[in-house]
């Protein structure tokens, strides 16, 4: 009997797990993950949601500020803020967007003070909090070293978000709904952590829905992170804010990649 060679069988092992792996990859993208659905839900769904909030230092952060002025606390009963070790810029105008949503609700001064602190539940407004996670690459890092600080900072989104599962009276034991994002390159590394936690099968396909917005500031071209997150197509829904942008995309491609609805920032 001729000895069976061993190279023919490895290789076709390897092209199974490697289709098998496109093949889960396809599923999990939002253009398929957006048909299932959770058998424990009534839809349209009625019961309070969980958002996260990816804040970077200066624009991006003053822009989600703008982009969070009509955010439902009653809808949004748990919302957590995503913001980089070092940043206290954000973290303070996080507690800034919570006293706003605060203000707009109707209670006396003594409730809306005690509201306001993070992890602090509220019947009316739920609860909020910021966690922190490590940098994914400092000013002036050498790009050697950066894949590293990138993974570091991979396994703290991680930890996030299996924090934003537990202790939620509104939700307990699920992760976020939704992810929300401007373009900080924090934000990648969020999103690539919740496709992730998706793809392994250790969070189900309908949670973490990711909505991108792009920054104003970029008129002609879309930043960095933007383009790798487009065309992974890990987003959910990809906004853009100037019309010849979206043009610019959709035109190219032939089909609808980015949406424009004008301005959403004030």
């Amino acid at each position: 009997m001729a000895p069976v060679s061993v190279l023919p069988l490895l290789t076709a092992a390897i092209l199974i797990i490697l289709t098998t792996a496109f093949l889960r990859w396809l599923h999990v993208l939002p253009s398929a993950s957006r048909k299932h659905w959770n058998p424990n839900i009534k839809y349209p769904k009625t019961t309070p949601s969980q958002i996260v909030v990816v804040l970077g230092s200066g624009g991006h952060t003053a822009e989600m500020m703008s982009l969070l002025r009509d955010v439902d606390p009653t809808r949004y009963k748990r919302r957590t803020y995503i913001v980089s070790s070092g940043d206290s810029f954000s973290t303070a105008k996080a507690s800034e967007i919570e006293k706003r949503i605060q203000d707009r609700s109707n209670r006396n001064a003594r409730r809306l003070a005690r509201a306001t602190e993070a992890g602090q539940y509220d019947a009316t407004t739920g609860i909020w909090a910021v966690k922190t996670v490590p940098r994914a690459r400092k000013i002036h890092q050498p790009l050697y070293s950066t894949p590293f600080s990138a993974l570091w900072c991979l396994f703290g989104c991680f930890k996030v978000l299996y924090e934003t599962r537990r202790d939620t009276r509104s939700a307990p034991g699920q992760f976020p709904d939704l992810i929300m994002a401007n373009g900080p390159a924090t934000a990648v590394i969020v999103i690539f952590a919740a496709t992730i936690l998706r793809y392994l099968s250790l969070a189900p396909l309908w949670t973490m829905k990711v909505i991108y917005i792009e920054s104003w500031a970029r008129v002609k071209t879309l930043s960095l992170s933007g383009k790798i997150l487009l065309k992974l197509g890990v987003c959910t829904k990809f906004m853009v804010q100037w019309e010849a942008l979206a043009k610019e995309i959709n035109g190219s491609s032939g089909k609808e990649l980015v949406e424009w609805r004008g301005f959403l920032v004030e």
